[in-house]
């Protein structure tokens, strides 16, 4: 496997981000299980978004606990209904005491009855419902809980772009990482060719098919390997490819067709024959052809 490969392919980012599906969740805690390399790039990854968390983080506003507890005003509502149900009480306990002293004989009653008056028009208490203490608190123990879920969700929803952003950021720093690791092999082969007397090294120029191209060619004369630094060429269109040919005894040899991504590469290509006296590149269709086509020739170099 290649680890490295798996590594670079930002799945690691995705499931520190908790966006993976559970098949690529379960996967790699396997692979960060069996490979060494794996878990220490996912703890190193961890801790990098917990490090920016940390330091984009956003503290509660300041005036959240005043407007939590500008509601929880329950001291003056408390004595007040303390009063007024003391007041109510003290009332009542009156007004029975009254009412069951009070006596009445109807005129020529001849049985002596005792008759109470107004049994049935005792005074209508008006009654309050008073809402307990506990009640309240648990009043506002919700509306502070349901604050604190709105506050908690919008940092969330913050720490989650935070970490979106990071994770391109990660890309983007591994991209141009990867860019600088090969503009440095490529500069160092240049120069290993170029200090290596083993190459004989040939300057391609522009022919008036393509005056700006510019090619550079690193002949073995030991080996008759050939390497190919093309400086400037037009991309070539779509079906066709470019070829490089070497002139040995009078007669062109074929020495391969370049891959079409040639920028900022060292292209290895076939062995020629010994004896070569120039090279050329021409334009031709995809894949290549037996033999040049030379009004297609865009660059010629001579072994001097």
């Amino acid at each position: 496997m290649n680890i490295q490969a798996y590594i670079e392919s930002g799945i690691l980012e995705e499931y520190v981000l908790g966006t993976v599906s559970p098949q690529e969740k379960q996967e790699v805690e396997c692979m960060s299980h069996i490979y060494p390399e794996i878990k220490e790039e996912l703890l190193r990854t961890e801790n990098a978004l917990e490090e920016y968390a940390l330091k984009h983080q956003t503290p509660p506003p300041a005036s959240l606990k005043e407007s939590i507890f500008a509601r929880l005003e329950f001291d003056s509502e408390i004595e007040t209904n303390h009063e007024t149900n003391s007041a109510q009480a003290a009332g009542t306990q009156e007004e029975i005491r009254l009412n069951d002293g009070v006596e009445h004989v109807k005129p020529g009653n001849t049985d002596n009855g005792k008759v109470i008056a107004d049994v049935f028009e005792r005074p209508v208490v008006e009654t309050r419902e008073v809402t307990p203490i506990w009640a309240k608190i648990a009043v506002a123990a919700a509306i502070l809980l349901a604050v604190f879920a709105g506050w908690s969700a919008m940092q969330m929803s913050e720490y989650r772009r935070g970490n979106e952003q990071l994770a391109a950021e990660l890309g983007s720093l591994k991209g141009e990482v990867a860019g600088m690791k090969s503009s440095l092999a490529y500069s160092e082969a240049l120069a290993g060719m170029y200090r290596d007397p083993s190459y004989k090294v040939v300057k391609l120029a522009g022919m008036p098919k393509s005056p700006e191209s510019a090619v550079a060619a690193f002949w073995n004369q030991q080996t008759n390997e050939v390497m190919l630094d093309v400086q400037n060429l037009p991309a070539p269109p779509a079906g066709k490819q470019y070829q490089l040919w070497t002139i040995v005894d009078n007669k062109p040899v074929d020495v391969g067709v370049l891959d079409n991504e040639f920028s900022g590469k060292v292209l290895r290509m076939k062995n020629t024959k010994p004896g070569a006296v120039a090279f050329a590149i021409t334009l031709e269709k995809e894949g290549g052809v037996p033999s040049p086509t030379m009004e297609e020739m865009y660059v010629m170099g001579k072994v001097s």
